[in-house]
């Protein structure tokens, strides 16, 4: 006797005996195993994939193509790129050497370095600071020791204050000898002015020995090397008017602004590398050199031609104003460090 399960089966069609089946054996079939590895892990293939079209796959390559020149090229210009504080490439020192304005600063070491010896007796210095400079930066001698010892008159190389060639010459040469006419023409003993010779010339010779050491006072008073580095400062803004200014006295152009700035830039960098800790100074350092790059954009606005010439005379590369200047923190402890 046939069970019902059987005759059922012989009943139904094929199609359903063969569905049957193949749910039966996956019932009773045991499950994969999982893979040990994760999706990112698996190996695949990087070949083009067999449905891709010539004009899809040239396209890839084009993108692959462009991306890689678009690196070399930051990586290019990242390596080329001047130094936003000094103002050019590494190795491109001769750019600053000979600019204008590195000819007419002072440095500490033009003003301080000379060591003067004064003697104990007439209190006159070493023939090492006997000289004057003019407006145009040419020394001239102040005069040396004469044959029978006497000393000379104290002069010094750079002036304070301020004060150029025609006006120390006034304090030194001019004023004694004014002050000791009056001293002498007037009644300096208290009486009438007297005519005769002995006594105006003995009151000349002692109003000049008091004018003479009043020169002395005065010269060591207005002498740069009494100054601070303010003073130096000063003096050297002083020059770049001189020389960049378009009008005599004129500190208002782009050329004295972009030569000043440049010039504290300098200043503060040279003393960010003796004193490395000042961390105060860096944002100040940063401060400069956006100011100076604003001033000269401003400059190329105006005028194209005098934007490069000042560029040449400061020793300043174009890519070291151009665009975005950003001074990153770790090229400015490059630059401190020296690393």
């Amino acid at each position: 006797m046939l069970s019902r399960a059987a005759v059922q089966s012989a009943r139904a069609p094929l199609g359903a005996i063969a569905s049957t089946s193949r749910a039966t054996a996956t019932l009773t079939s045991p499950a994969p195993a999982p893979s040990s590895q994760p999706s990112h892990a698996r190996p695949f293939s990087s070949s083009a994939p067999a449905e891709e079209s010539k004009a899809r796959r040239k396209t890839r390559l084009v993108r692959k193509a462009n991306l890689e020149k678009k690196v070399q090229l930051v990586r290019h210009n990242d390596q080329a790129r001047p130094d936003p504080v000094h103002g050019y490439r590494k190795g491109n020192d001769d750019l600053w050497n000979k600019s204008l304005l590195n000819r007419i600063l002072l440095r500490r070491d033009d003003v301080w370095g000379d060591v003067v010896q004064v003697d104990g007796n007439s209190s006159s210095p070493s023939s090492s600071s006997s000289a004057v400079v003019n407006e145009q930066g040419q020394s001239s001698s102040g005069g040396s020791s004469s044959g029978d010892g006497t000393p000379t008159r104290y002069t010094p190389k750079l002036f304070n204050f301020g004060l150029d060639a025609a006006t120390a010459e006034q304090l030194s040469s001019v004023l004694p000898a004014t002050s000791a006419l009056r001293a002498t023409l007037g009644d300096g003993e208290g009486g009438a002015p007297s005519s005769v010779d002995a006594v105006v010339l003995e009151r000349f010779e002692r109003a000049t020995d008091a004018e003479e050491r009043k020169r002395d006072a005065l010269m060591r008073i207005v002498d740069l090397r009494n100054a601070d580095s303010k003073g130096i400062e000063v003096e050297n803004t002083r020059r770049i008017a001189a020389t960049f200014g378009r009008t005599p006295g004129d500190t208002a152009s782009p050329e004295v602004q972009a030569a000043i700035l440049t010039m504290r830039i300098r200043s503060l960098s040279s003393h960010l590398v003796s004193s490395p800790r000042d961390v105060q100074n860096r944002q100040a350092l940063r401060l400069l050199v956006a100011r100076r790059a604003k001033v000269l954009k401003y400059l190329r606005a105006v005028s194209v031609a005098r934007y490069e010439e000042c560029l040449e005379q400061i020793g300043v590369e174009p890519r070291a104003v151009e665009g975005e200047v950003v001074v990153s923190k770790q090229e400015l402890r490059t630059m401190i460090r020296g690393a």
